[in-house]
């Protein structure tokens, strides 16, 4: 990015100096001609090298280890179907890759799996960035800690949920991959299973439109409505996938044709459906080939209402069974790469498309408003400004519990989207009264603009009541961008900081604290904090985040490109 941003200002600097419109015309179109010529001679090069390049597994691992089922190409559909309370139908095609959980590797230039870059050395890095199909594990699960793989991860997620990763040392991950640069999966299932390789549970990690995830963990059950007998030809003799035997692949063993589950949505997904909508799917074993029908659904994931009744159905099929991408052709890669590559890109036009067409041209349903996530959800990414006021905030609560004059376990929770962490604050009287019991109160900054949101408030205390509100959304009632265990206690902790923390005495002249005042229009509690509290080398990071604050409300219309255009442009 910065690398960027240098060549931005270079070319930025050159136009001032050399004047005119003519100019940036003229720099404008060589610069589009020139970025397309090379696209398309990248991606035509690319495409020959994909094309022509061993597509043997090799596996990147440091050990031997065994996993569940092999690499396939799903050629879906997926359909949905909305019966209640309206009636409407649409279905497109949509290309889904599965993979083993604990295989990293690649297969050739055409799919990467589960690769961290950072591990890799330069030509492996280089090959990893070129590959046509990719699973990064920055993608899934939690964001961050992706050192270790999607292994390391999905044990992290089970133990964050009190389930043993023992129970389920299996794992297979069915998902649209990234393509190229581009990325984009509305669902992913992670099917896992127990030490006897029978499917028991799902992970359902759920993504919306607006950057925002949600990861459920449910059991399945055997739906026994068809005799075993007919559940035929299970392949269970292990084989190795690679030619130098280091990843074994094992089959799974069934008790069933299909599996089903319950589980709670409990995020935005559709804007047409609350956010807590019961969900009830019914699934079939991946890994077997075998058990797949053309008239039969792989997935099928049903919206009900709290009275059971369903409003929606998406069925996830496939016409052809799974397909062993080591064992293709060119002529079939080719075929597959030009048929279902840029399907995986238009998954976010179809679904707005067909959203607006339900309430303005058929005029069905009307659109919901989107809420603040619910606790325990992943929010988006969090800009630059929140992400450097974060801390900020977790001193302003180190700080009143060190000050709390009675025994407190604090435990803070930031928003997932920028740190992982349960940070728990103790009180000193809590030592000193061991006898005493601690109260306890938790914090969760659900949305990660609450950050930049409270220090504009004057008062603090006022700032965090109005957060922990319930915003009464229509798709979710319930929904507030601070979750407080405790509001009273919290007022208690709270109060005498603030009255120890004076005022900003008002000064003539140019201070830093009539600065901070002049970015925003008015003075904040916080700002008092900042200044007499913390270290003076942070005061520089806090005001710097105030102004581009300030510039991003009232000449940047919340716009973060727009800011950093300005900002392009100061540097000139």
């Amino acid at each position: 990015m910065g690398f960027t941003q240098e060549l931005v200002y270079c070319a930025t600097l050159i136009g001032v100096q050399s004047g005119g419109l003519g100019f940036w015309v003229r720099a404008i179109v060589a610069f589009l001609g020139s970025a397309i010529l090379l696209a398309t001679l990248a991606l035509a090069g690319l495409l020959l090298w994909v094309l022509l390049d061993s597509r043997r597994l090799v596996s990147t691992a440091k050990s031997p280890r065994s996993v569940i089922g092999r690499p396939l190409l799903f050629p879906a559909t997926l359909t949905h179907t909305r019966v209640s309370p309206v009636k409407n139908k649409f279905s497109h095609r949509v290309f889904l890759i599965g993979i083993p959980i604990g295989l990293r590797g690649h297969i050739g230039p055409f799919l990467s799996i589960d690769q961290d870059g950072s591990t890799l050395r330069y030509i492996t890095l280089l090959r990893r960035f070129f590959t046509w199909f990719a699973f990064d594990p920055a993608r899934y699960l939690q964001r961050g800690d992706n050192e270790n793989g999607l292994r390391e991860k999905l044990d992290r997620f089970l133990r964050s949920q009190n389930k043993d990763p023992a129970r389920w040392p299996y794992a297979y991950l069915l998902s649209v991959p990234s393509f190229l640069w581009w990325e984009r999966s509305v669902v992913s299932f992670w099917y896992l299973y127990t030490p006897s390789q029978e499917l028991d549970a799902m992970i359902m990690e759920i993504n919306n439109s607006f950057d925002e995830k949600r990861n459920v963990l449910f059991k399945l059950e055997p739906q026994s409505n068809q005799p075993m007998t007919e559940i035929n030809d299970l392949k269970r003799e292990p084989e190795y996938l690679d030619e130098e035997k280091s990843v074994m692949s094992l089959s799974s063993l069934p008790s069933a044709r299909f599996y089903k589950g319950v589980l709670e949505k409990g995020i935005f997904a559709s804007p047409f459906e609350r956010v807590d909508t019961p969900i009830s799917t019914r699934v079939i074993d991946p890994v077997q080939i075998s058990l797949f029908k053309p008239t039969a659904a792989i997935a099928n994931v049903v919206s009900t209402t709290l009275a059971g009744e369903s409003r929606m159905v998406a069925g996830l099929s496939c016409r052809e069974p799974p397909i062993d991408p080591v064992n293709m052709t060119a002529v079939q890669l080719a075929k597959y790469i030009f048929l279902w590559s840029f399907h995986t890109t238009l998954t976010t036009p179809r679904i707005l498309f067909q959203a607006l067409k339900i309430q303005y041209i058929q005029g069905l349903m009307q659109m919901m408003d989107r809420p603040t996530i619910q606790p325990g959800s992943i929010a988006r990414h969090p800009t630059s400004i929140e992400r450097r006021l974060e801390p900020f905030w977790r001193a302003f609560l180190s700080r009143c519990v060190e000050r709390f004059p009675e025994p407190l376990e604090l435990t803070y929770i930031p928003s997932k989207s920028i740190s992982n962490d349960h940070v728990c604050l103790v009180s000193p009287s809590s030592s000193l009264r061991a006898h005493m019991a601690a109260k306890r109160l938790t914090v969760e900054a659900v949305d990660p603009g609450f950050y930049a949101r409270i220090v504009h408030y004057a008062d603090i205390w006022e700032g965090i009541s109005h957060e922990q509100q319930q915003e009464g959304s229509c798709a979710d009632t319930t929904s507030s961008p601070l979750v407080v265990s405790d509001l009273d206690l919290l007022r208690k902790l709270v109060f005498p900081l603030q009255q120890r923390t004076s005022a900003i005495p008002v000064e003539l002249g140019l201070t830093l604290a009539n600065f901070l005042a002049w970015c925003r229009g008015s003075r904040s509690q916080m700002d008092s904090f900042v200044l007499s509290s913390t270290a003076p080398f942070l005061h520089s990071r806090y005001t710097e985040c105030v102004l581009r604050l300030g510039v991003l409300h009232r000449f940047a219309l919340n716009f973060q490109l727009l800011l950093w255009t300005y900002e392009v442009l100061a540097r000139v």
